[in-house]
């Protein structure tokens, strides 16, 4: 038995008379909150799923390395009811080497990476990304370094910047310039004499907006060895750099076999997808409960009926219907003098007729929590300027704003008078509007603050039933 064991090894990891070392590197990337597998073709064949993905590797004897490239959740209902703190979850139980975060991994806050960090055992690679006050974030690392059967291997692992300083909700992290973050790391590793450097991106291959991409760091960073990314398949056969883009959606895997000399330098590759088919495969009977249970969640919010609306609430725009509508409805709800909802945290529009909650779910996708809070007057213009300019335009009920073509405020009308400076006025708004989030940050201002522990979604149902908001609101802002 110790003799077949020793034979094994001996294949696996090098062929004895030339020195040469053998890798095995699996890939996943753009998950994308498929945790399930799907059904396709007119013989009705499942693929794909974490279940399938898992046992893949439970019989697995041979050592082996498996990597993702970030996007875990953010496409389906299942991966928007989990967020990061539930994927993270689901995929403690497979032998991932490391992984990579999305900007879109991000996109629920604070909060959410705050607990999804907290019983994480999976290494998390970002090498440009700091907490914002420069520091490194608890739960990531900027880089990893292992020896895997006597080669030296260093992860990196980045983040779109322009994606990232999109999110609205963002505060307590900075990203940084990609290919500037990662050279100084390249540089360690080359004098830490790491053999093998492995980049694992969830930028794409090449963007059409000018943003940093998979393309751009190939023609700058040509000391890494293997790029690991998600998106379209390019025809790289002249590269010297080995990229991989995985397939969205996880129903298949990418295997890459390296073949490494004496000298621990790639001398052969190839390549294959592996698709997860379930008849074969099989799948992972604890995690298929786990799975199977989230979609139960799902299924449930699809049939619970809410209310019936005899309009379209379109969510897009700046004079949008369903901005408009729920800043009514924050109001009328606080009893407050002002209603705000900021225009970047609504999902899809609510059509006319019957709503479930499913479609709250859409049109409200974050789990913001109503605060009321009280400005003064001054403060309160400031907090308009600033978000005028920086062209957010929030929708507001409760008060007017005049302004010029040079986006400059000529006046605000709050109950019929114009604004006075020293008065305190009460606002119902979204939490995380007071947690420096662009656009808003003078909102930071306030004189006094209370969390309802409501969240938005919450409250625009209590107004639907009732029907005691008017659908039809006019915008706040008025240009002269």
């Amino acid at each position: 038995m110790k003799r077949c064991l020793l034979i094994l090894l001996c294949v696996f990891f090098c062929a004895c008379s030339d020195n040469k070392t053998a890798l095995e590197i699996y890939h996943t990337g753009a998950i994308s909150g498929y945790f399930y597998s799907q059904t396709f073709g007119e013989e009705h064949k499942s693929y794909g799923g974490l279940p399938a993905l898992k046992n893949i590797f439970s019989a697995k004897q041979e050592p082996f390395l498996l990597f993702d490239s970030g996007n875990l959740f953010s496409v389906t209902r299942e991966g928007q009811i989990a967020k990061l703190a539930g994927t993270l979850n689901l995929i403690s139980g497979l032998p991932y080497t490391a992984i990579t975060l999305s900007a879109e991994d991000f996109k629920f806050g604070a909060e959410d990476i705050k607990n999804a960090f907290k019983n994480n055992k999976i290494p998390i690679v970002i090498s440009n990304l700091k907490s914002s006050d420069g520091g490194i974030t608890k739960g990531i690392r900027d880089s990893l370094v292992f020896d895997f059967g006597g080669v030296k291997i260093g992860v990196l692992g980045v983040l779109s910047k322009k994606d990232f300083d999109n999110l609205v909700r963002s505060s307590g992290f900075k990203a940084y310039d990609e290919v500037e973050s990662l050279k100084p790391l390249i540089e360690e590793f080359k004098k830490e004499g790491v053999n093998l450097i492995i980049l694992l991106s969830s930028l794409g291959y090449e963007r059409q907006d000018k943003a940093a991409s998979d393309k751009n760091l190939l023609d700058e960073l040509t000391d890494i060895d293997i790029l690991l990314g998600t998106g379209t398949k390019e025809n790289t056969e002249n590269s010297k750099i080995i990229i991989n883009q995985a397939q969205p959606n996880l129903q298949q895997i990418s295997l890459i076999n390296l073949v490494l000399n004496k000298n621990k330098q790639i001398s052969s590759h190839s390549s294959k997808d592996i698709f997860l088919d379930i008849s074969s495969i099989g799948e992972d009977e604890d995690l298929l409960r786990e799975v199977n249970f989230l979609k139960q969640q799902v299924t449930k919010t699809r049939t619970r009926h809410v209310a019936k609306i005899d309009t379209y609430l379109g969510s897009d725009g700046l004079d949008s219907a369903l901005g408009l509508y729920t800043a009514a409805c924050l109001k009328k709800w606080g009893k407050t003098a002002v209603g705000l909802m900021n225009l970047e945290a609504l999902g899809e529009g609510l059509t006319q007729g019957d709503v479930n909650e499913e479609d709250l779910y859409k049109a409200f996708p974050f789990d913001d929590k109503v605060m009321f809070v009280k400005m003064y007057g001054a403060d309160l213009q400031r907090a308009l300027e600033n978000n005028l300019i920086s062209g957010h335009q929030g929708a507001l009920s409760g008060i007017k704003i005049f302004y010029n073509g040079e986006n400059k405020i000529k006046k605000i009308i709050i109950n019929g008078q114009e604004i006075q400076k020293k008065q305190l006025y009460d606002i119902a708004m979204p939490d995380h509007l007071i947690s420096n989030a662009p656009g808003y940050e003078e909102f930071l201002n306030m004189y006094e603050f209370k969390n309802t522990d409501r969240t938005v979604r919450d409250i625009v149902t209590w107004c639907l039933n009732r029907k005691n908001t008017d659908l039809k609101n006019k915008s706040a802002w008025q240009r002269i």
